[in-house]
């Protein structure tokens, strides 16, 4: 009879005996006849308590390969109070757990969780939850992956007998079981499950076993043993697939960042474990691997050249790390780039990399396309790679690189944003100094502010951490005894005859007589002294107009403005016939004696004009806005004014401020009675009437004295005509393309004075006009435009009565909602996300409060 028949028909009584047992001694003699075919380990040989087992090795084997998947399976089916109940805790350790420790691990692994999988709750399920935590204490973990990376003299079921006969689908469900014991173990047991199996606890031992086999395995290497990591670095990619990456990362490097700076066996096997995971797994693994090193240098001792081999590596640190993520700390882009430069054999990609880099930061379409945080994460890549640049490199590509340069650095001047042209010029300034030191120095007036000085110093490479540690180290333990020395050096330093020479006294000056003094003299009260003026100021407003055409002098173009404004609100008759005339005066002034407050007043007074006579002024400034013979800030200015002034005139003003007479402020009369002492018939009458109580009392506060709105009968002149033009480009004017800036601010000034016009008879059709215009700017790609649109927008929601918003004018808010939806869902710059955001919140408010006002006639 051959050994394989002999075995099956053992198995099949063994099996009939256990379905039939009726004592406890039965039951253990079964379990003893099994043991006798799962090999001792070397800490059982010792143990009396095990019956010698007569049984050879190959018989051994034959169970282990044939019967023991089958064996396993029906144990667990037959576990009941009524067998296993009765063991006590040695004879369960001895021989149950024996049979599951110590045979095919692997096998033993996915039996328990298939079994626990499809058990429901009672004695079964609690057992073979008992047998997995004793499984994962013993680390049995580490057993499997020794058996599949071919680290055992012995192995029952290799990898490579996996691959042979077809079994892959069973090597890649255990990675999958071993990577989500966590997340399987909480859905069972819900909140009754145990402390091994959460994932602080599980992830840390599971982590341990997988350094454990890569210790052994640089073990057998150095013992020119061959060995397989494929196991485990499928494992790796799942574990940081599932989410776990962060924590796998950190408790590796810890253990491994100093093993790989001084074993090269170390360093291979970590390159292994981490270039040969599944390529769906691979940017799981890289990206916090690259975030969690500390050091570019350490990069290469866990990837190695695998960059020039790999082209999913490639992609991912040449193109997805640089130009398509972006990171609030530049440790990344220091290890990526520092990585690329570094390598002899990686520097065509570092150039290629930076040439690409250069052309895609300065490109227009990509600085209106992409948010503010992209760009500045572009920003940095570029400068920490001119860091890396090196001396040959340099003098070979310089050339290529400025006239890529020259081009971006342009493209920034001419952009919109303010801090996106800041940013070009701090890069041309460094890229220039590093590119040619010796050359014509490009310098611009940045204000150095925290984010000036980050990028500045991104051009220090940075220095091995590791290395400053060892440093620190040092110092501390010298630290006392390099004081003791120094203090002693400091000692012999100083001469014998200097330690005993004593300091002379200071001697003081004699005072002053007092016949010298100028101290019993008062000082003149010059604190209400002005300054002598050889220019008076003009009494009348032709007169400040002469003054200001005539130019004869800074102190009388100074005096004309400086009376302007207070004869124009003082005495506001007559205004109109030359608010015209002196509007078109004040536009074209220059400042051509640099006089303090110059654009202040200019402005106050354009502003005052516009108020006084807003019907002649703003017709005026709205039709000159569109003009040829006007510079960007003229315009600027005209739609400033228009704005403010509109503002001012939708304030309600008191009738009786008007004039000369103004009554005397208030605070002089109280001041004056708080003089007067209180008569105790007030201070009872003020106690009586702050403890009555009162129903009904009338009203409380004076009726509001209705004013007339000074804004409303002029509105469309502040208005209708700035959207006139809009699409005329001309040759020193283009609204529509580089002088879009200038549009974004019109569409604030046209917001501004939609707002001034709120609840007022033209507010329905100003809105209606204006979302008319928005909807043909909506997709404008300057981010300050689209600002622009948004705030003016927020403002029509404001401006109009919530009945007329929802009833006349339905379909554009309908489409301006979808509108908003869109920006906040597609949109690139965070400004304007937030500005959609802020108006979608106010219109679903509006049409809240309007359907819940709305009455109920049921």
């Amino acid at each position: 009879m051959s050994s394989a028949v002999y075995i099956r028909r053992t198995v099949r009584e063994i099996q009939n005996k256990l379905r039939n047992v009726k004592s406890k001694d039965d039951y253990l003699s079964c379990l003893r006849l099994i043991c006798q075919y799962i090999p001792l380990k070397k800490s059982d040989s010792k143990n009396e308590n095990l019956d010698k087992k007569p049984i050879d090795d190959e018989n051994q084997e034959i169970f282990l390969k044939t019967h023991y998947i089958q064996m396993c399976k029906f144990l667990l089916d037959i576990i009941s109070i009524e067998n296993v109940g009765q063991l006590s805790h040695s004879e369960f350790s001895q021989y149950f757990l024996h049979i599951f420790l110590d045979g095919s691990c692997e096998n033993a692994f996915l039996i328990l969780m298939d079994t626990i999988a499809i058990t429901s709750p009672g004695y079964k399920l609690n057992k073979c939850i008992l047998l997995l935590e004793e499984f994962l204490k013993a680390h049995k973990v580490a057993s499997i992956l020794f058996e599949q990376s071919g680290l055992n003299k012995v192995t029952s079921c290799s990898m490579f007998e996996w691959k042979r006969q077809g079994r892959m689908l069973q090597w890649e469900s255990m990675i999958v079981e071993l990577a989500s014991v966590p997340e399987k173990m909480a859905n069972k047991l819900k909140t009754e499950v145990s402390e091994i199996f959460q994932q602080q606890h599980y992830i840390p031992l599971l982590i341990s076993d997988i350094l454990l086999t890569l210790g052994t395995a640089c073990r057998h290497i150095r013992l020119s043993r061959d060995c397989s990591l494929e196991f485990v670095s499928h494992l790796i990619g799942k574990l940081c697939l599932c989410g776990y990456a962060d924590q796998f990362w950190r408790l590796v490097l810890r253990q491994t960042m100093l093993l790989v700076r001084k074993d090269f066996i170390w360093s291979q096997v970590m390159e292994t474990v981490v270039t040969r995971v599944p390529d769906r797994c691979m940017e799981s693994v890289l990206v916090p691997l690259v975030k969690s090193l500390t050091w570019y240098g350490l990069v290469d001792r866990y990837l190695g050249n695998c960059v020039t081999q790999n082209q999913k590596v490639q992609l991912l640190l040449c193109t997805k790390l640089i130009f398509h993520r972006h990171y609030k700390s530049p440790q990344v882009l220091q290890n990526v780039i520092g990585y690329l430069a570094t390598g002899p054999t990686r520097q065509y990609l570092y150039i290629k990399m930076l040439k690409e880099l250069v052309q895609v930061w300065g490109d227009e379409s990509a600085m209106r396309h992409t948010s503010y945080e992209q760009h500045v994460y572009l920003t940095q890549a570029l400068v920490i790679s001119i860091a890396f640049l090196t001396e040959s490199l340099k003098h070979e590509h310089k050339d290529e690189l400025l006239r890529y340069l020259l081009v971006s650095v342009q493209n920034h001047l001419g952009f919109s944003d303010g801090k996106v042209r800041r940013l070009g010029m701090l890069v041309g300034e460094i890229v220039t100094r590093r590119l040619e030191p010796d050359g014509p120095e490009l310098r611009f007036e940045v204000e150095e502010d925290e984010e000036v000085k980050a990028l500045k110093s991104l051009l220090d490479i940075p220095t091995d951490p590791f290395i400053d540690d060892l440093t620190d180290e040092l110092c501390m333990m010298l630290s006392e005894r390099g004081t003791e020395v120094a203090l002693s050096g400091l000692e012999e330093m100083v001469s014998p005859s200097e330690k005993h020479v004593p300091t002379p006294p200071v001697t003081q000056p004699d005072p002053p007589s007092d016949l010298d003094s100028d101290d019993d003299l008062e000082p003149y009260d010059m604190s209400h002294d002005t300054d002598k003026v050889k220019v008076r100021q003009p009494k009348y407003i032709r007169d400040c107009m002469e003054d200001l055409i005539g130019n004869e002098g800074p102190e009388r173009v100074e005096q004309a403005l400086k009376a302007a404004e207070g004869l124009i609100r003082g005495k506001p008759y007559g205004v109109a016939e030359v608010s015209v005339e002196f509007t078109k005066v004040l536009v074209h002034l220059a400042d051509e004696y640099s006089l303090p407050d110059f654009r202040t007043i200019r402005f106050s007074t354009l502003v005052a004009l516009a108020v006084t006579a807003p019907e002649q002024v703003a017709s005026y400034l709205s039709e000159q806005f569109y003009d040829k013979n006007y510079n960007i800030r003229q315009r600027l200015d005209i739609i400033e004014v228009l704005g403010t002034a509109a503002q001012e005139l939708s304030r309600p003003t008191d009738p009786a401020a008007k004039g000369d007479n103004l009554p005397k402020p208030k605070v002089q009369e109280l001041t004056a009675s708080s003089t007067e002492p209180e008569s105790w018939q007030d201070v009872v009458q003020r106690r009586i009437e702050s403890k009555t109580r009162r129903f009904g009392q009338g009203r409380s506060k004076p009726e509001a004295t209705p004013m007339e709105n000074r804004f409303a009968p002029v509105a469309g002149h502040f208005f209708y005509p700035l959207m006139g033009n809009f699409d005329r480009p001309e040759n020193t004017f283009d609204l529509m393309g580089e002088d879009c800036y200038v549009l974004g601010r019109l569409m604030y000034t046209l917001g501004i004075v939609m707002y001034a016009a709120a609840n007022s008879p033209p507010a329905r059709q100003m809105a209606s006009a204006l979302l008319e215009f928005i909807w043909v700017l909506r997709f404008h790609g300057d981010s300050k435009v689209r600002q622009g649109l948004l705030f003016a927008v927020s403002m029509i929601y404001l401006s109009v009565p919530p009945h007329v918003l929802l009833n006349d004018l339905q379909q554009e808010v309908f489409e301006s909602k979808n509108w908003l939806e869109d920006v906040i869902d597609k949109d690139v710059n965070v400004q304007c996300k937030t500005l959609a955001v802020q108006a979608l919140v106010l219109l679903e408010n509006i049409i809240k409060q309007e359907f819940l006002s709305e009455p109920d006639f049921n």
